[in-house]
């Protein structure tokens, strides 16, 4: 990419990168709440280093703050948890952003796979059985393989350049988090609005009209792909996508045979996660 050392400075300072279903929304509405920190307005996850990533670096220039806005920020960023675990994004990022810094939220795998597969049957009108949905969709246990997805990443960063923070830890107290964060990216803990950390957390909800809302999905998709980003974000702030929610039952708890055939799947790749990046995850009980 011929012109990325002519836009490099205008680009994201630091990228929230994953992991899925682990606590990004609430990352992106406490670094959002920060005076001195710029997340895009017109699309929450830009997509761009996988979806997104033959329109150009230009195009992706285009969601951050121009030279002269930016001295109003300290820093600069983007949130797309999608990023943490396809292998080609860490050389793109490298190619377009070599001083990036990366924030990584990590969840125990087990518990993370399973809010993947809520998610899933909160946007799909289809109905499977968990573990039908893992035979079926392997990417669902593979977002869990942390250890496989730093590997590559540090191929291309050094471990400073990551901060990395547990889910089960921010959801018992998020303010060592705010610490954590405020440091890393060298801004003012104190801006931050608490009162963010006690908002709805980005739960896997029941859906009311499935059919729907997978069409609402696709329709959604089909304006971010043709850069309609406001007529989407019109229809949220309106409320029409909470037609298609209501607070049915939640998913029960996951079946103690299968969470054990889980754990013993995940469990050298948290071993060797606990070494690459010399941090203790014995909260997740391994």
């Amino acid at each position: 990419m011929s012109e990325v050392s002519e836009v490099t400075k205008k680009l994201p300072s630091f990228l929230g990168i994953g992991a899925m279903r682990s606590g990004t929304t609430w990352l992106d509405n406490i670094l959002r709440s920060h005076p001195d920190i710029y997340l895009p307005e017109r699309r929450k996850e830009i997509h761009f280093f996988d979806l997104y990533y033959d329109k150009g670096i230009n195009w992706y220039q285009d969601f951050f703050p121009t030279e002269e806005q930016r001295q109003n920020y300290q820093q600069i960023g983007e949130i797309t948890p999608a990023y943490l675990y396809l292998p080609e994004i860490p050389s793109r990022i490298k190619d377009s952003i070599p001083n990036c810094r990366f924030l990584v939220i990590l969840r125990n795998p087990v518990d993370r796979a399973y809010s993947h597969y809520g998610f899933w049957v909160k946007n799909s009108a289809e109905k499977r059985a968990f573990e039908d949905l893992l035979e079926q969709e392997p990417e669902i246990i593979g977002k869990g393989m942390y250890y496989q997805q730093f590997e590559r990443y540090l191929q291309h960063f050094p471990r400073e350049s990551f901060l990395v923070l547990i889910f089960e830890e921010i959801t018992q107290n998020p303010l060592p988090a705010l610490e954590q964060l405020s440091k890393f990216l060298a801004v003012d803990s104190h801006k931050f609005d608490l009162s963010t950390t006690s908002q709805k957390k980005n739960a896997s909800a029941s859906v009311l009209f499935p059919q729907a809302r997978a069409l609402a999905c696709k329709f959604r998709d089909f304006l971010r792909n043709n850069d309609i980003d406001w007529l989407w974000n019109l229809a949220k702030s309106s409320g029409v996508n909470q037609i298609f929610e209501t607070t049915g039952k939640p998913l029960p708890p996951l079946n103690r045979e299968i969470r054990a055939k889980l754990i013993d799947r995940y469990s050298s790749d948290v071993s060797n996660l606990e070494k690459l990046l010399d941090i203790d995850f014995s909260l997740w009980k391994y």
